[in-house]
């Protein structure tokens, strides 16, 4: 097997990937910030924290915005696992 780690294309494509997922990460925290923000907001006025309905409607709305190549299937699972994760990060820092 050829060794590829001195191939530039293949590094200029692994600082691509890199950079993206850097930009997943940075949206990822702002997301669970944005989330911790809204949650002790519906606290102080008495609401559910979590609304399935607007969950829903979320994926839905991702679904219908999606380009691809990503599969609306995908985009189902993989903002479920987010919403599930942003969950958890946000009762970790309540609890914290």
């Amino acid at each position: 097997m050829t060794d590829q780690s001195s191939d530039p294309i293949v590094e200029q494509f692994r600082n691509q990937i890199t950079d993206t997922d850097l930009a997943i990460l940075e949206a990822l925290n702002k997301r669970i910030s944005t989330v911790r923000k809204l949650h002790e907001y519906k606290a102080e006025k008495g609401y559910d924290a979590v609304d399935p309905a607007r969950e829903d409607w979320l994926t839905q709305y991702l679904q219908r915005c999606n380009k691809g190549p990503l599969s609306n299937d995908e985009v189902t699972v993989l903002w479920r696992s987010i919403i599930d994760a942003t969950l958890r990060e946000v009762a970790r820092l309540r609890d914290a």
